[in-house]
């Protein structure tokens, strides 16, 4: 069975952002670092900061990194 992409769980989630994003999410939003880190914890995809995230993470192509590494250890 293939993972979803838009499944993501918290840890996964904060692992896959590019170096840095959690800060610039956090100036982005004018929110501080510990409130966007618990967002991305939690993930919910309502908070502003998830979707951000989740954006960066398209954007940089890391969730299909993941996949492959994934289909690679099968």
């Amino acid at each position: 069975m293939e993972p979803s992409e838009t499944n993501f769980t918290p840890t996964d989630l904060r692992a896959l952002l590019p170096r840095g994003a959690m800060v610039a999410i956090a100036r982005t939003l004018c929110l501080s670092h510990v409130a966007v880190s618990r967002a991305l914890r939690r993930a919910k995809p309502t908070h502003p900061a998830v979707a951000e995230a989740v954006r960066l993470i398209k954007e940089a192509g890391s969730q299909t990194v993941r996949h492959d590494l994934e289909q690679l250890t099968k």
